[in-house]
């Protein structure tokens, strides 16, 4: 099994630009962190949109995911503004698989082009560095953005689970989606 250990203390510098990804740890947590998540707009299409979040709890994750073996947790920072998080994980070493999950939680960067940049280098570290194979992820039917994100990365859409969720007291499809080490 590959130890991930040593790419949780690193910062790494996105195509030359003022965008990074660095290992969140528990100092990293903030009130504005914790807005976020409590941000109906912004979790609307993940399943944190039911959860009352409080800031033990966005230690806890940020911890958790800091210790793990499997997964890594990254902040995206825009010069030294943390505006979201990207996460690798859990990782499948025997398989050479993983998912990812993502969010921008500040707004005024949303629609910028900036996830597909980190997902396009993640997918880059994944494949160099970890020597994955393959990186799935999934979202909502209705959540647009991620899916021309993900698209716009290279994925292709696998599968649709349907009727899976439910979002708005109605039940939705979600959409699986995949890219293979080239």
């Amino acid at each position: 099994m590959k130890n991930i250990n040593r790419y949780k203390n690193i910062s790494y510098k996105i195509n030359h630009s003022e965008l990074s990804l660095r290992s969140l740890k528990v100092e990293d947590t903030s009130e504005k962190y914790l807005g976020w998540m409590n941000d109906i707009e912004i979790v609307k299409f993940t399943e944190q949109k039911n959860k009352k979040h409080n800031f033990q709890d966005i230690k806890n994750y940020v911890d958790e995911k800091q210790s793990s073996k499997f997964d890594l947790l990254f902040g995206i920072f825009h010069n030294s503004d943390h505006i979201g998080n990207i996460k690798l994980g859990p990782i499948n070493f025997n398989h050479k698989i993983s998912e990812i999950s993502f969010f921008i939680g500040e707004k005024k960067y949303m629609n910028k082009g900036i996830m597909t940049k980190v997902i396009k280098y993640l997918i880059n570290f994944s494949f160099k560095k970890l020597s994955l194979e393959k990186i799935t992820a999934g979202c909502y039917s209705n959540n647009l953005g991620s899916k021309k994100v993900l698209l716009k990365c290279g994925f292709t859409i696998e599968g649709k689970r349907r009727r899976h969720v439910i979002y708005e007291k109605k039940r939705i499809d979600t959409l699986i989606f995949g890219i293979l080490k080239k």
